[in-house]
């Protein structure tokens, strides 16, 4: 199944079937997935983070998945051993999940980092007697 899938995305690129197979063999779960990025840094943090997102997952047994992202479903595979994903997205803080009906199978925080420095605070009084 492996060798048709890789057969099929040379046409498309040879990294993503390569990357597939990589979480294939490192897979000790039932259940593996690689997302990419999990952090991505803003120029200011209310402005959210654009980037493309790539998720790849494999298991064992054929599963029905949707994956989510912030609480969305973005896409759904039906009786399958592995899947791929890949979009522009623009997130904020938020999590990405893969989950069977409502059951979340897996996890992962989206974090923004901003370049943009907290606010200081001022420690003491802007005059002094001494």
């Amino acid at each position: 199944m492996w060798l048709a899938r890789c057969a099929f995305t040379l046409v498309l690129g040879v990294s993503v079937c390569t990357q597939a197979e990589a979480i294939a063999e490192d897979c000790t779960e039932p259940l593996c997935w690689q997302v990419s990025p999990i952090v991505c840094v803003a120029d200011k943090l209310e402005q959210g983070c654009e980037t493309e997102l790539r998720v790849i997952w494999f298991s064992d047994t054929p599963r029905t998945v949707c994956l989510y992202l912030a609480e969305q479903p973005e896409r759904c595979w039906q009786e399958a051993t592995s899947g791929q994903w890949q979009q522009q997205v623009n997130w904020q803080t938020g999590w990405l999940s893969l989950r069977q009906q409502q059951q979340v199978l897996l996890s992962i925080e989206l974090q923004v980092l901003t370049r943009q420095p907290a606010k200081r605070r001022r420690i003491s009084g802007a005059w002094s007697i001494f």
